[in-house]
Order: C-alpha cells, then sequence, then structure tokens
C-alpha cells in the first residue's frame, strides 16, 4: 500500500468522518460486514484525536472519500438521507479524492 502523508484541516476532518459514517450504507460495503463498520470507528475516532491511522484504516478513509465523491457525482447510488450527510462536503471531497484516490490502487 502507497503511504501518504497528509496534514488534515478541521473542515477534512468533519467530512472524512460524514463519509465514514455513511460508508456501510453502500451496497458494497454491507457486503464486507462487520469489518467496515469497524474500521470506519475507529479510523473516524483517529481521525478526530489526530493520531496515526493503519494502512487498513487510511484504505478505509480513501474509499470513504470516493464514494462520497461518486455519490454526490451520481456515479454510484445512495439514498437520499445519506446523501444529505455529505452534501455539504462536496468541495471538500472534490479536494481530497485525487490525493487520497492513489491508496486505493492495488
Amino acid at each position: 500500500m502507497k503511504k501518504l502523508q497528509y496534514s488534515f484541516s478541521e473542515s477534512d476532518i468533519k467530512a472524512i468522518t460524514a463519509a465514514l459514517e455513511i460508508l456501510p450504507a453502500y451496497d458494497f460495503a454491507y457486503e464486507m460486514g462487520n469489518a467496515v463498520s469497524t474500521l470506519c470507528a475507529s479510523a473516524g475516532s483517529k481521525l478526530i484525536l489526530h493520531n496515526q491511522l493503519t494502512n487498513r484504516e487510511a484504505y478505509t478513509v480513501a474509499l470513504a472519500i470516493d464514494s462520497a465523491y461518486k455519490a454526490l457525482r451520481n456515479e454510484i447510488s445512495i439514498d437520499s438521507e445519506e446523501l444529505t450527510v455529505i452534501r455539504d462536503y462536496m468541495f471538500i471531497y472534490n479536494k481530497l479524492q485525487p490525493i487520497f484516490s492513489p491508496l486505493l490502487d492495488n
């Protein structure tokens, strides 16, 4: 997995935690079971506390950002309720997606 050095702003953290909150609602994430929920919770907690993320948590953050970015562009579908949670962070996801998308490359 590629390493990424990035300094999160408070706005970034709010946007990412919103994306992590709804990540389990996506069909592909639902199929992953409890693991995705656990990773979302631990990554969100570490972001808020400004602690170092593990590789799996960093991947989960990248996946949450990418999913929110795609949902806001109607490239993947999500319920309107979840869409409302991330809509206010559209510009932040636009900024973060190209930075974090390399973490999703295998």
